[in-house]
């Protein structure tokens, strides 16, 4: 008998997966979360989630930190004339429609796959810590992130999104480094 429990409202059910002779393993339902960026590295992450570690009944949250890149630096935000605050305005709003678009890229690469799950936009300080944040309050079974291989300095100087989320996250954590092999895409 398989039994598929979708959704974030259906946590009593389990799957059962027909086993040798009579005997059935039970699965409860997981909830997965996928941090991702947009980026090869965290679109390969997800990829390889699905094709090595996916069962059926995960709920799968793909979580990505909204990170606004306004043309005007913050002084901008000390004046007030009224053609700042239209440019600055219009700068949102570029930005929002830009988020919007990943939203439905991320929507779209679920449905590709065939998973049930949702897309999730976060605003932080940081991204590592909002998504650390984004796991704790979903009650993530396990998190899967990409990792971009910055070098040891420029890690050592900016920090690692993937580091950041591996040392702090109170749950496992799968990064995926993307390495050419047959069957898994990026």
């Amino acid at each position: 008998m398989l039994k598929f429990a979708y959704g974030h409202k259906s946590h009593s059910s389990d799957v059962r997966v027909p086993s040798y002779g009579d005997l059935t393993e039970t699965f409860p339902p997981r909830t997965v979360m996928v941090a991702m960026d947009g980026s090869e590295d965290s679109r390969f992450a997800f990829h390889w989630y699905v094709q090595n570690i996916h069962r059926p009944g995960d709920r799968v949250v793909i979580v990505f930190a909204v990170e606004f890149h306004s043309e005007h630096d913050s002084r901008w935000l000390f004046s007030f004339t009224e053609s700042v605050e239209e440019k600055v305005g219009g700068s949102l709003d570029k930005e929002r429609a830009r988020h919007l678009e990943t939203v439905k890229k991320f929507s779209k690469l679920l449905e590709n796959s065939k998973i049930l799950g949702e897309v999730n936009a976060i605003d932080s300080k940081s991204p590592g810590e909002g998504i650390v944040q984004a796991a704790k309050e979903i009650h993530a079974s396990f998190t899967a992130t990409g990792t971009r291989g910055l070098g040891k300095v420029r890690r050592t100087i900016l920090g690692s999104v993937s580091d950041y989320i591996l040392r702090h996250a109170p749950m496992p954590v799968v990064v995926c480094r993307y390495v050419e092999k047959k069957g898994c895409e990026k």
